[in-house]
């Protein structure tokens, strides 16, 4: 009898036992503060791993918030439909002001002014007419980027040919490697924003900031087919096909990168985002960009731009937190991983550049000829430069560019109250 009244006495103990750590673990779970979830909207494809990195190391810092990163293969489609549908990510990466979307989306109030944050006060002072709409920041840059000419290097080395220092070199360079039966070029023509990124790199390195001509085009005191550094860096662009095949020329933009870093041809117009990317296809390539050469005589220049930036949505409930990422994101040593990882030029004071394989842009930078921009078109001009264009590669006549540039002055023309606005606004 006295063990089956020691076994119950076991029993019940153990029951109440468990009873209680039940209702312990429960009221804990119920005390429990649920963690904030962020979505950070990603276009850039290239940068994923390495804000993944800095979005894990957040994360991992604090217990309130908990922000992960998302992309979609059609980035900015999805995007444009997130906006219309008012359902635009707590967070999201944009390019500068210079970019058609990111340009829309501060004027149709889609994200909230930055001004206020702690990190604004770390951005280098020449870069923040270039972030300002309606005196005001919507946009954290986060790296600058510019254009130019990848070169191979090792393969200019094999055949003991220097890299060119003006355009009548490129031409010289690439007529004696033609000559020896290798392809000097190669271009990515199947998607029409590498063509015109290929132009605007070409007049780029004459012009700098497109801002004041593009104002005397609006306002009809040129155009484009007039201008002769507009028109000369267009014709450029095509006259360089004849340094190229078809095969090299009919690529889109990662078929292009992947044949370039496979030793395929010898130069290849890029903008610096796609270092990264060449040099993951093939890390131990001797690569360098230089600037696109331009006439003897003419002073050497290099266009720069905002290249990523990141907003807040205006639909995003939880700003403060949002605020808190941004600032975690920004803190030099956070921004560095970045810089380090894309090989980017820093937007920040405490930040320090990272594009060794650009030497002579680094020259330019220090002598003062590396030259901001932000100038923006209107979306129905901006798709006559960005996919129109497609149909003058790879060997427009004459005439055809002149079509070209006479409907893309007439579009600049026709919107020029909303281009001039929006200028306006941005100053």
């Amino acid at each position: 009898m006295k063990k089956f009244i020691y076994s119950v006495f076991i029993f019940f103990t153990a029951a109440l036992s468990c009873f209680f750590l039940s209702a312990c673990k429960k009221e804990e779970e119920s005390n429990k503060k649920e963690k904030i979830r962020l979505e950070f909207y990603n276009r850039k494809r290239e940068s994923y791993a390495a804000l993944e990195k800095i979005i894990n190391k957040f994360n991992k810092s604090q217990d309130e918030i908990e922000v992960f990163q998302n992309m979609n293969t059609n980035a900015d489609t999805a995007l444009r439909i997130a906006a219309v549908e008012g359902n635009f990510p707590d967070i999201v990466e944009l390019g500068g002001l210079q970019s058609v979307e990111t340009f829309e989306y501060v004027m149709g109030n889609c994200l909230v002014p930055l001004d206020e944050m702690e990190c604004v006060k770390q951005i280098k002072e020449e870069y923040l007419p270039y972030l300002q709409y309606n005196s005001h920041i919507y946009q954290m840059p986060l790296a600058m980027s510019f254009e130019g000419i990848y070169v191979n290097r090792e393969l200019f080395q094999e055949e003991g040919i220097g890299l060119p220092d003006t355009y009548e070199e490129l031409c010289q360079v690439s007529e004696e490697i033609l000559r020896r039966g290798k392809i000097p070029f190669l271009f990515a023509d199947k998607e029409g924003w590498t063509i015109h990124q290929n132009w605007e790199c070409i007049e780029g390195a004459t012009r700098g900031n497109f801002e004041s001509f593009w104002t005397d085009v609006a306002e009809g005191r040129t155009s484009f087919t007039e201008d002769a550094i507009c028109r000369g860096s267009l014709e450029k662009l095509i006259d360089l096909h004849k340094y190229t095949t078809e095969e090299y020329s009919d690529l889109n933009y990662n078929e292009a990168l992947a044949k370039f870093a496979e030793g395929e041809a010898f130069m290849m117009i890029q903008g610096s985002w796609a270092y990264r990317n060449i040099m993951d296809m093939n890390p131990e390539m001797n690569l360098e960009l230089i600037p696109f050469p331009v006439d003897e005589g003419t002073q050497q220049l290099v266009t720069m731009w905002i290249d990523s930036s990141i907003g807040i949505s205006s639909d995003c409930k939880y700003r403060e937190e949002a605020e808190e990422f941004i600032e975690f994101l920004m803190q030099p040593e956070n921004l560095q991983m970045y810089l380090n990882e894309e090989s980017s030029l820093s937007s920040l004071k405490n930040s320090q550049n990272r594009a060794k394989y650009a030497p002579r842009v680094h020259e330019l930078l220090e002598s003062g000829h590396a030259v901001m921009d932000a100038s923006w078109l209107p979306l129905q001009t901006s798709v006559i430069r960005d996919m129109d264009i497609e149909e003058l590669m790879p060997d427009a006549d004459s005439e055809e560019i002149e079509k070209y540039l006479d409907k893309y002055t007439k579009s600049l023309q026709k919107h020029k109250e909303l281009y001039l606005e929006a200028k306006e606004k941005r100053q």
